[in-house]
């Protein structure tokens, strides 16, 4: 017997679940720097909410769509090309922060870097698959591999050196699940560690950011200062922590408490039972992913599905352990949760396309 197996409402219920935590610590952490910069208490609130609504709007859309949309070729290039302009289009507008990351709409603006990475695993899923590609045939992956580079090249000259490192990641682990022989795979990693070493010691500010994370207390007032006022938030949680509103590291203590380090909030306002249920929507998240993976109906969408589930994980990951004190600083957004609407909205463009492989999927019981 054949069953359609439709929408895996876990990992629908699992989404729904940290957007929701994501918006509590949002209204939390935001009124009384928005107030300060813009005005207006629910500066934040108010566009993660814009976001939210086109993100659902995009997220049933692409749950509801009735053919398998990420198996087409025409499409998927046509969304690399539209990657790679949002890419460059970012070095003419102008900086935030020293960095080109966003282009500008009035008030509003984008990150084509959180798009991009979806668009890639589009793009590997469709060429590891092929029949005709052989994986292990160093010179057909090198030209597999050239639009890869040439992503990363340009992420690179943003600079987003944490965005370059989730790519390079994703890629391997892509790779690997694709059938590369353990011995290239060792290759590439190393390839990676050495590239990203060379990076590092190329630039006197990813030094000291690296120093600062190997010995935070010797850079209070520079790059060890998030690092600290983090780790000051997470400790004084405790268990259950202060209760919701009550954090006092979000009042201009700790820098971007409403983004790259809202995890530490709610760690000091909800506790370590609040921050390790967190933990464990995004550990279910990654099960329920690799489910919809294996029982997907061909290599293509198992790749696909792995890609994208990898995606969140590894930004969840990341996130968290900059956080925690176990990586360097980087501006990963945790997914889902972290104030920036690109962010939300590329997590459920990602989540609406697994859910419509779920949904796709043909399950078979024998002798049911």
């Amino acid at each position: 017997m054949v069953k359609v197996s439709g929408i895996d409402r876990t990992l629908l219920t699992v989404s729904l679940l940290l957007i929701a935590i994501g918006f509590l610590m949002i209204f939390s952490t935001t009124p009384v720097i928005a107030r300060e910069k813009f005005g207006d208490s629910f500066h934040f609130f108010n566009k993660q909410l814009v976001f939210l609504l086109l993100g659902l709007l995009v997220f049933v859309f692409l749950i509801l769509f009735k053919t398998p949309f990420y198996l087409n070729q025409r499409l998927i290039m046509a969304i690399m090309a539209l990657a790679f302009t949002g890419l460059s289009l970012v070095f003419f507008f102008q900086k935030i922060n020293n960095t080109s990351r966003w282009i500008r709409f009035g008030s509003m603006s984008i990150q084509p870097s959180e798009f991009a990475k979806i668009a890639l695993v589009l793009y590997l899923a469709m060429m590891l698959s092929r029949k005709e590609t052989d994986i292990n045939n160093i010179r057909q992956l090198g030209l597999i591999l050239l639009p890869v580079i040439f992503m990363e090249g340009l992420i690179l000259k943003e600079p987003d050196f944490g965005n370059f490192v989730l790519i390079g990641a994703i890629t391997l682990v892509m790779l690997f699940v694709a059938g590369l022989r353990l011995k290239y795979f060792a290759v590439f990693f190393m390839l990676l560690i050495l590239l990203l070493a060379l990076l590092v010691q190329s630039s006197s500010m990813r030094q000291e950011r690296f120093n600062s994370f190997l010995n935070p207390e010797s850079y209070p007032a520079t790059h060890g200062f998030q690092a600290m006022q983090s780790t000051y938030a997470i400790g004084s949680g405790g268990l259950f922590g202060q209760g919701i509103g009550n954090s006092t590291q979000k009042l201009f203590y700790l820098p971007y408490a409403y983004s790259d380090f809202i995890f530490a909030i709610i760690a000091e306002e909800m506790g370590f039972i609040g921050a390790l249920a967190v933990i464990a929507l995004f550990v279910l998240y990654y099960l329920r992913g690799m489910v919809i993976a294996r029982q997907s109906d061909t290599p293509h969408t198992y790749l696909l599905v792995t890609g994208l589930v990898f995606l969140i994980v590894f930004q969840s990951m990341i996130n968290i352990s900059v956080a925690v004190g176990l990586f360097p600083t980087k501006g990963i957004p945790l997914p889902f949760i972290s104030s920036g609407g690109t962010s939300l909205l590329s997590s459920l463009m990602i989540t609406g396309i697994i859910l419509n492989v779920s949904r796709q999927r043909k399950v078979v019981f024998v002798n049911d």
